[in-house]
């Protein structure tokens, strides 16, 4: 058995592929925690893996992106014939343009604001305009569509379906994933309201003074 040079890209293609699902579902689960947060302390750490971990994809996304080309160059001489022209691999490249572009213009500036301000909020309670932020919809439903796009794409790069119906995994998944999203953004609306209520104290007995409510923590 031989190495050859297609097995050792597509290796590393996949390997950057799972790569970049290993740091977004990071970055997932960083999102929910923070959305439940009730203290700049609780934050600190989670925003430090976000600042790390995000500038990451982008260049995963372009090794990935090169990577994919080089097996189509290296297609032309095997019996998969690849181009540059098939509709599946079109879809894959436009996927990856458009992820990029939602995710530089509308998630990335978000993300850093955030760190930004957790950096200069002296510890406490989290504030309402930070809370806000981290919970903001635009930020988790593009998240959300970059890894649902991705996904969808290894669907298109498995299965190499025709360009007329290749467009609708990653549109699919992405539709999925929006609503993924909704619903994880309301539980941790939901989440995030839960304390500070006061909290109702027994009626006194005869002759008692009133107790006064307290804040539950």
């Amino acid at each position: 058995m031989n190495v050859t040079t297609g097995g050792v890209v597509l290796f590393l293609h996949i390997g950057v592929a799972i790569a970049g699902f290993m740091i977004a579902a990071v970055l997932h689960a960083t999102f929910h925690v923070l959305g439940r947060a009730k203290t700049i302390g609780e934050v600190r750490p989670l925003a430090a893996v976000m600042h790390r971990l995000e500038p990451l994809l982008p260049v995963l996304a372009l090794v990935l992106l090169g990577l994919g080309a080089w097996l189509v160059h290296l297609g032309h001489n095997t019996d998969d014939a690849f181009r540059f022209s098939d509709g599946w691999i079109i879809t894959g490249i436009a996927t990856i343009v458009v992820i990029e572009g939602l995710a530089g213009g509308l998630l990335a500036p978000r993300t850093k604001a955030i760190v930004e301000q957790i950096r200069q909020t002296p510890d406490g309670p989290v504030p309402a305009d930070l809370r806000e932020r981290i919970l903001n919809p635009i930020m988790w439903d593009v998240g959300h569509i970059a890894t649902g796009g991705f996904l969808g794409m290894v669907l298109v790069m498995a299965d190499k379906p025709s360009g007329a119906i290749a467009w609708l995994f990653p549109v699919g998944v992405a539709a999925i994933g929006v609503a993924l999203s909704h619903w994880q953004l309301a539980l941790a609306r939901a989440a995030a309201g839960d304390g500070g209520a006061p909290v109702s104290a027994p009626a006194p007995r005869s002759g008692e003074a009133a107790p006064t409510a307290v804040a539950a923590d």
